[in-house]
C-alpha cells in the first residue's frame, strides 16, 4: 500500500487514505485489520461493511494496494452517473461465443447466473480492484453481492468478489454502458493484454485489451492496477471429452 500512496501523493492526490492493516502505513489513516475470511476476496465486502459504514463520508473509493497513480484523476464521482455504485465493466458476456473458464468459472454459467439473479441488461465481466460507492448504498450492496456469492456457490459455481461486486453494480445500474471502462479511459484500467512495462509507457496513451476480447481501446488512465499475473482463459470441455492433453490458453471470440 505504501507504493500506491506514494505515487498518489507524487501526482497531487491529497485525499485521505483509510487502510485496514496489521501495521502502520505512512500517510494513511490505519485501522486494525479484522480477522475475517479472505476466501474469494470477500474481505473487501466485509471491510466495507465493518469499517467504512462508520466513517462520515458521502463516497468511498476502493483502490487495491497493488495500484499506481499516474496522474491526479479528475471528475471521479462523475463515473457514478445516477448509480450509487461504479465498477468499471470490461467485456460483455453476451459477446463470447464459445464457453471458456475465466478465473475458474464457466463464462456461460456465469452469464446464466447473472440472468437468473436479475441482471436484465447486457451482462459484463469486471474486476474488483477499483470501485466507487455511496455511503448510503453500502448495506444494500453488501447484501446483494454476498447473496449472489452464496446462491451461486450453492449451485456449484465458484464465483469470487469480482463477479459478486460486478453483479451488484449491474443490478443497481439502469444503464451499464455508462459504466464501461471505455466510457472513462482516463480514470482506471487494469494492465490487460499488451500491458505497458515501463513508467513512461504507462503514463502515455496505450491500447488496453481484455484477454477475452479481440479488440482493444485507447486508454490513458490516472490509476492502473498492476498486481498479479493475468489469468488465462481455457476452453470448457463438454462432458466426456478427454482432459489428458491439458488445456491451452484459448480466449473466447467476441462479436
Amino acid at each position: 500500500m505504501e507504493k500506491c500512496v506514494e505515487t498518489a501523493r507524487r501526482v497531487g492526490v491529497f485525499k485521505e487514505f483509510h487502510v485496514l492493516a496489521d501495521r502502520p502505513v505512512e500517510g494513511c489513516m490505519c485501522y486494525d485489520a479484522c480477522q475475517c475470511d479472505k476466501e474469494a476476496g470477500l474481505f473487501k465486502l466485509h471491510y466495507l461493511k465493518a469499517g467504512m459504514t462508520k466513517l462520515s463520508f458521502d463516497y468511498f473509493i476502493w483502490v487495491d494496494a497493488d495500484s499506481l497513480f499516474m496522474r491526479n484523476p479528475s471528475q471521479v464521482l462523475e463515473a457514478l452517473g445516477r448509480s450509487p455504485l461504479h465498477v468499471p465493466l470490461e467485456v460483455p458476456l453476451s459477446g463470447i461465443q464459445e464457453d471458456v473458464s475465466w478465473r475458474g468459472v464457466s463464462i456461460f454459467k456465469l452469464r446464466d447466473a447473472f440472468r437468473r439473479e436479475g441482471v436484465a441488461n447486457r451482462a459484463y465481466l469486471s474486476e474488483s480492484a477499483f470501485w466507487i460507492i455511496h455511503h448510503d448504498a453500502i448495506d444494500h450492496v453488501y447484501e446483494l453481492a454476498l447473496g449472489f456469492w452464496h446462491r451461486a456457490r450453492g449451485t456449484g459455481l465458484p464465483v469470487d468478489i469480482s463477479h459478486s461486486i460486478g453483479y451488484a453494480m449491474q443490478v443497481l445500474c439502469g444503464n451499464p454502458e455508462a459504466h464501461l471502462l471505455s466510457a472513462r479511459p482516463d480514470l482506471w484500467a487494469s494492465e490487460g493484454v499488451g500491458r505497458p512495462r515501463s513508467s513512461a509507457e504507462r503514463a502515455d496513451t496505450w491500447e488496453w485489451r481484455h484477454p477475452l476480447a479481440q479488440r482493444g481501446i485507447a486508454v490513458r488512465p490516472a490509476i492502473i492496477h498492476v498486481g498479479g499475473t493475468l489469468p488465462c482463459a481455457s476452453r470448457v470441455r463438454p462432458f466426456g471429452e478427454s482432459n489428458s492433453t491439458g488445456s491451452n490458453s484459448h480466449p473466447g471470440k467476441l462479436e
